[in-house]
């Protein structure tokens, strides 16, 4: 039967979303240097949400499609859950994955062995139980993204929501199509699958190419130009001893020296060593032991003496002052003169 101009469209929007999210997972197993598990799984991701968006358009075009194809599908279905979840584990190098994690992909397997030689009915209870066990993935995906203490506006932690607010909006389409009658009820829900993976890769797109750029203008950072940086950032922290503000933190800093967060950070870390928050408790740690070594402590405690210099935390302070010297403030003070400030 011949396809209307219509068929042809929606075919060609549906495909054009599925090359896009092959095209962009290959650049993020191969192009990228900082290539992590967290991008493996990514890309593996996007793989498994085209293989089932796929399944959808063959369906669409030729209803007769084969039980290898649907099961190809039913494979991509059952891995997106495993993957997001996985992808959830890893993507801020919190948790490595084990050999045991691949127990996850088990049904993915079965469904790929097995799925040819089933039956109709077999592979359509299939289906709804994917949609079931995608539903329970998604769950515990969302459980884990509110358990997390980090700040939700770096831009992974915007990679990582919208990968799980597309999903579920994937995962909805999917319990439509259960409960649509008609294959016209059917192709809405896979269009709206194919919008929200085009939607997808334009936000990974935008995402790889910033990345990119921050790397490349970190490793092209000239000797002259960080030499202007470290004196510009000697001459606040000595001379105006910024890091008496409790509240100094990277960004804040680097736009009252009016330069970019990265080549501040990059400076820091390659010169001295370490990283903004280590670099701000060295210059405290640092006014601490001038005011214990000069015993003007008449009206303070120790404690008071390092909310007085910046730290927030009694906590912050001894485990900053214990990696800074060693020791702790009392067994410094026992030692006095064997000590000097740097």
């Amino acid at each position: 039967m011949e396809n209307s101009p219509m068929q042809i469209w929606i075919v060609a929007f549906c495909t054009l979303a599925i090359l896009n999210s092959l095209f962009l997972m290959v650049l993020l197993v191969k192009k990228r240097p900082y290539k992590s598990s967290a991008d493996v799984l990514l890309a593996l991701l996007l793989l498994a949400l085209s293989l089932r968006v796929s399944k959808s358009i063959f369906y669409y075009v030729y209803p007769d499609i084969s039980f290898f194809a649907i099961s190809v599908g039913l494979m991509g279905k059952l891995a997106i859950g495993p993957l997001l979840y996985l992808y959830m584990k890893v993507s801020h190098s919190k948790m490595k994955l084990a050999w045991t994690d691949a127990l996850h992909f088990a049904p993915s397997l079965i469904a790929i062995t097995t799925g040819w030689a089933m039956g109709i009915n077999e592979l359509v209870l299939g289906y709804w139980s994917g949609t079931i066990i995608l539903g329970a993935y998604l769950a515990a995906s969302w459980k884990k993204q509110y358990s997390r203490k980090e700040s939700n506006q770096s831009s992974t932690a915007s990679i990582t929501t919208s990968f799980m607010v597309g999903v579920s909006i994937i995962w909805a389409t999917f319990v439509f199509q259960i409960f649509s009658t008609g294959i016209e009820m059917y192709t809405l829900g896979t269009l709206m699958a194919s919008l929200v993976l085009y939607g997808l890769i334009f936000k990974l797109a935008v995402f790889t190419v910033k990345k990119s750029k921050t790397n490349g203008n970190k490793a092209s950072l000239s000797r002259q130009k960080m030499e202007k940086v470290r004196h510009l950032i000697e001459q606040h922290f000595t001379n105006e001893k910024v890091y008496l503000d409790s509240n100094i933190n990277l960004n804040e800093f680097s736009k009252s020296i009016e330069q970019p967060a990265y080549v501040v950070s990059h400076t820091i870390n390659h010169v001295y060593g370490k990283k903004f928050p280590e670099f701000v408790n060295s210059y405290r740690i640092k006014e601490v032991k001038s005011i214990l070594l000069n015993q003007v402590l008449a009206d303070y405690t120790i404690e008071g003496v390092a909310y007085e210099v910046g730290f927030n935390t009694p906590s912050a302070f001894y485990n900053a002052f214990k990696k800074e010297t060693g020791c702790s403030p009392k067994e410094f003070i026992g030692k006095g003169k064997e000590y000097s400030v740097l």
